[in-house]
């Protein structure tokens, strides 16, 4: 039996008096930008929400998980990673509001009473992806050849060895004065 994906959208006058609870997985077709950071469409994106209020604010609760393969940064080869991130929204109506927002909730502020669930899950998908990917293992630029030196001592000694791309300048200034 296969798990029913949360529904394409809530209105927001009814969720919050329901106190609904929408669980399961979202396909990556309603993920189009945390797509398009994907290495594969091998990807497994589960959402838990439940809609509440709390000293009566509209809050949104939950978490997201996602196993995903990106881009290696070193080697640029397919890596897996796991995602996840907590949900703690405060749903607001206008920028005025924040001002009286607590500090535990993110703003989340809404314009239509229809709330897109799967816009709210790529957004939180999207601020939980690390700034870069790479594989544990840094030997993984081993495959594409480059040579890393051991030592400092090692650096010192290709530098010392290294010609000076200035010096043909210095050079010609020499030459210039003694003109």
């Amino acid at each position: 039996m296969t798990e029913a994906q949360i529904p394409a959208y809530v209105d927001v006058r009814k969720v919050f008096d329901q106190e609904a609870e929408f669980s399961g997985p979202v396909g990556l077709e309603r993920l189009p930008s945390f797509s398009d950071c994907l290495a594969s469409t091998q990807c497994q994106v589960w959402a838990n929400l439940r809609f509440c209020t709390d000293t009566g604010r509209s809050v949104i609760l939950g978490n997201i998980s996602a196993n995903a393969e990106v881009s290696c940064q070193r080697c640029l080869e397919p890596v897996s990673i796991e995602l996840g991130d907590e949900i703690k929204l405060a749903v607001l109506d206008s920028e005025e509001q924040l001002e009286t927002l607590e500090e535990r909730w993110e703003p989340w502020i809404i314009e239509d009473p229809k709330i897109q669930l799967a816009s709210l899950v790529e957004e939180q998908l999207m601020l939980c992806l690390p700034l870069v990917s790479y594989h544990p293992d840094p030997n993984c630029v081993d495959a594409l050849g480059y040579q890393q030196p051991q030592s400092a001592a090692d650096i010192e000694d290709q530098e010392a060895g290294a010609e000076n791309p200035f010096a043909v300048l210095k050079l010609l200034k020499q030459n210039d004065e003694q003109v």
